[in-house]
Parts: structure tokens; C-alpha cells; sequence
């Protein structure tokens, strides 16, 4: 009970929440018998008020419950028929437990015949406050001998499902990667790779200006190879994006959304440390090395972003598929790159797009001028980055498929 309003007429009436239809009326007549003899008129209005409040409520509550029991009940009937004809038994149990369902057989050996007949069937009912399914298979009235706990198996589409830009549509979630990276070796075979060239630039670009705006720089990422950086750390900056993720924060607080909290927290102590502690050239060098490191990162994050809705008023239900579709395209461009530079099929990218390979102001360039890197070094530290966001991705994908893997199987499942 979280209502204040209730919470102050149990008080009035010195009651606790949850007492009786008798304990309120009984409460109410020995409160109003005090307040009559003290000859308080205004506070027996209130106790009035506060007991026909409690008396209605509780009433309601009563009526409710009795609706609820006769609706477990009824289920419980509806399965034990259905199961019963189904196995073609009649000794069978239906217990259902708020969101779980237990089904109790006599079998002192589990079959997987049985277990997965037992899913097949409840496939035909529908029932979406039941959660969990839990199978026993009794040895005698009280002994268990085994069990089996699987998902309640959905019946037909939900609701989700037929919604292209619900993030629980379960057809959406699994096909999602699997299409982005087959779009992602499509667009990036022969002529197809120069149609998405801006765009891998400009997420090349947004790496070095996501270092400089981490580190309090002012910075602008242009689609054709430039980012403009500023040399001076700007208080602007600093506090502009604080402000930001600020109000990300609380945006994730309002909504319920943990991910976004944490993602804001963990935004805000990466600037703190960007800005304030980080030195100067180790800022330099982050700065050359996040281009290509962008497009590593920068892609896996908008690929995962797939799967997490954002705030309302950043919703996106929509942009997220060419979003994916896009950073796949960009994703899979650098990791193939690198691939084919660490086994010497070709070389590393000197230079930049507009000075050729003989520019000193280029990443590679800097990263073994300025900063001494050697050429096996920067080869294993981007196929590194590339193999580790790989298997962020794989991973992720591994918790979708286990999450509605089982329910998007066409057929009896196979336990």
C-alpha cells in the first residue's frame, strides 16, 4: 500500500494496513464514542470520512481477490483438462503459484517425450500472467523424483511481434545482427564500398572529436577527412557535456532505465579524468590514435544501441534500423582492413585522405613519429580493438538468441 491518503486513514482509525471489514467497523464505532464524549465534531467527520474510505477499499480488495482466486482456479481447470487429454492421463496436478505454473506427474523417470508434449500443449493456451513452468515427476503423492523449469511457451505472435519498432519483437532482435553483417559484406564488396565512404569517414572523424570533447576540447567532425580541434581546453566544453549527461541521467532516473544512469555515470568519470588528469600528450596521442579507434568503437556502440531504447524524447524506434545498417557497413570495413594488414595482403593507412601517404600530420604517422609506435605495434593494438569489439558483439547477440531463441522455435521444443 504506497497511497498516503489510505495510509492516513488507517492511522485516524489506529488501525494497520490489511485489517478486516469487522476490524474497521469495530475500530470506527469505538473512535466515534470517544470523539462523542469529548464533544469533537470536526474529528468525527474525519474518522467518517476515513472509514468509508477504508471500508470501500477494503471491500474492493476483498472483491478482487475473490475474482483472482476464481480465475486461478478456472486456469488451473483448463490446464489439467488439456494436459490430461493430451498425455492421456488422469493423474495429473495443476498448482499455479502467482507466475508459476507447476505440473505434477506420476513418473519416476523424466521423458523427454512427455516434457516436451507438456510445452506443445500449454503452446495452445494462452495465459500471460504465467511466467514459469515447472515440471515434477512424482515418486508416490509427496516425493519428487526430478524436475524440469522451461519458460511458459508463448502462443502464436505477441503483440511485440507485429510491431516492426517494438524493442521486444523477438523475429526483429534475432534477425538484427545477422542482417546488419550480411548487409556489411554486400556494401562492402567492389563499387557498393564507395557509396558508404562518407560515412565511414565522418565515424573515422567523430573518434578524434569524441577524444577532444572528453578531454574538454572543442571540436567539429566533418564528413569529408577533418576535424577541427581546439588547442586551448575549453570550460564551455567541460561543462556543456557535464550538463548533458546530467540531464541524461536524470532522464534514466525518471524512466526507469538503468542502463542510461549507468552510461552517464560512467561518461561523466571518463571526462573527469580525460580533462583533468589525463596529460597533455597522452591526450595528443589518444586524440591521433581515435580515428581509426572510433571506428571500431563508435560502431560497436550504435550496433549495440540496437537492442536499448532510448529516453522518450530521444526515442528512435525507427533510426536505429539504418543506424545499425550503417555502423555495420563501417564495423566490418575496418575490421577486414586490419585483417588483411596484419597478414600482409596490404599496408598500413599513412598519411590522410587529403595530403596522401606522404603527410606527417596523418594518424599512423603520428602515432610512430610522435609517439614511437612500431608497426607491429599499431598492427596488434587495432586488430586487438577489432577482435575484442567482435566479440562484444558476439556476445551480446549469444544473450539475445538465449533470451528468445527457444521461444521463436518453430515446433515442439526439445528438452
Amino acid at each position: 500500500m504506497n497511497d498516503p491518503r489510505l495510509a492516513q486513514c488507517y492511522e485516524l482509525l489506529d488501525l494497520k494496513p490489511g485489517a478486516t471489514v469487522e476490524a474497521i467497523d469495530t475500530a470506527y464505532a469505538k473512535k466515534v464514542m470517544e470523539k462523542i464524549r469529548l464533544g469533537d465534531k470536526a474529528e468525527k467527520d474525519r474518522l467518517k470520512i476515513a472509514y468509508e474510505t477504508l471500508k470501500e477499499y477494503t471491500q474492493l480488495q476483498a472483491y478482487q481477490h475473490a475474482k483472482n482466486v476464481s480465475e486461478s482456479k478456472t486456469i488451473q481447470h483448463k490446464i489439467t483438462d488439456l494436459l490430461s487429454k493430451k498425455l492421456n492421463t488422469q493423474e495429473i496436478q495443476i498448482r499455479l503459484r502467482e507466475t508459476e505454473l507447476q505440473v505434477l506427474l506420476q513418473a519416476k523417470v523424466p521423458k523427454a517425450e512427455m516434457i516436451a508434449k507438456v510445452y506443445s500443449s500449454l503452446k495452445e493456451f494462452s495465459a500471460p500472467e504465467i511466467k514459469t513452468v515447472i515440471v515434477y515427476g512424482m515418486k508416490g503423492h509427496q516425493a519428487i523424483a526430478w524436475k524440469k523449469q522451461f519458460p511458459m511457451p508463448t502462443s502464436g505472435f505477441t503483440q511485440d511481434d507485429v510491431d516492426p519498432y517494438s524493442f521486444n519483437n523477438r523475429f526483429v532482435n534475432l534477425a538484427a545482427f545477422p542482417t546488419a553483417f550480411l548487409f556489411a559484406l554486400i556494401t562492402n564488396i567492389g563499387s557498393f564500398k564507395f557509396l558508404f565512404f562518407s560515412t565511414h569517414i565522418w565515424i573515422h572523424e567523430f573518434g578524434h572529436a569524441t577524444v577532444a570533447w572528453l578531454a574538454g576540447h572543442k571540436a567539429t567532425p566533418l564528413p569529408f577527412g577533418w576535424t577541427n580541434v581546439g588547442e586551448e581546453r575549453s570550460l564551455f566544453v567541460y561543462f556543456g557535456i557535464l550538463i548533458l549527461l546530467g540531464l541524461l541521467f536524470w532522464t534514466g532516473l525518471r524512466e526507469r532505465k538503468r542502463w542510461v544512469m549507468g552510461l552517464a555515470i560512467g561518461l561523466t568519470l571518463l571526462q573527469f579524468y580525460c580533462t583533468w588528469v589525463m596529460p597533455i600528450d597522452t591526450y595528443e596521442m589518444w586524440l591521433s590514435f581515435g580515428g581509426i579507434g572510433g571506428e571500431f568503437c563508435l560502431s560497436t556502440l550504435l550496433m549495440v544501441s540496437f537492442y536499448f531504447p532510448l529516453p522518450e524524447k530521444w526515442r528512435w524506434d525507427f533510426w536505429r534500423y539504418p543506424v545499425l545498417l550503417l555502423a555495420a557497413n563501417a564495423f566490418w570495413q575496418s575490421f577486414w582492413q586490419w585483417h588483411q594488414i596484419k597478414t600482409g595482403e596490404s599496408s598500413i593507412p599513412w598519411g590522410s585522405l587529403f595530403g596522401g601517404e606522404g603527410d606527417a600530420g596523418g594518424d599512423m604517422n603520428q602515432l610512430s613519429l610522435d609517439y614511437n609506435w612500431s608497426d607491429q605495434q599499431i598492427i596488434s593494438t587495432y586488430t586487438l580493438l577489432g577482435n575484442g569489439c567482435l566479440l562484444i558483439l558476439i556476445g551480446i547477440y549469444l544473450l539475445i538468441l538465449s533470451k528468445y531463441g527457444r521461444s521463436c522455435w518453430v515446433g515442439d521444443m526439445q528438452l
